[in-house]
């Protein structure tokens, strides 16, 4: 299998392949802080800088006045189902009005797919 080709089975056993190699796009969702409420995909972008950005100075009040207190950017290509290639994590400062980097919170770990899935 080509590195850049992922296959997919479905359910009536006919293969799917997906071209991996075409441009990602950095997904950003606003994280609730349990896994039961709801998230919020407010948009995209084509490159990291751009969305790293937008989510650091909580753009358009993405944090909408303290209800989403994390945001997650993720690295996704096309297809269905996509699984983030990578996942880049913020947690808002209210002093600043912005979020700011921050590790996985420990109960979000059993999660992926924030944005798409």
């Amino acid at each position: 299998m080509n590195k850049e080709t992922l296959t997919l089975v479905s359910e009536k056993e006919k293969k799917i392949k997906i071209d991996q190699s075409a441009m990602p796009i950095y997904t950003i969702t606003t994280v609730r802080g349990a896994l039961e409420s709801p998230n919020r995909s407010v948009g995209f972008a084509y490159k990291f800088e751009d969305a790293d950005k937008w989510v650091r100075e909580n753009i358009m009040n993405i944090n909408e006045c303290g209800y989403y207190p994390f945001a997650v950017i993720e690295n996704v290509t096309q297809g269905i189902y996509c699984f983030p290639r990578k996942e880049h994590w913020y947690k808002f400062n209210k002093e600043k009005d912005s979020y700011e980097p921050c590790e996985k919170p420990e109960r979000f770990k059993i999660a992926i797919g924030w944005s798409l899935g």
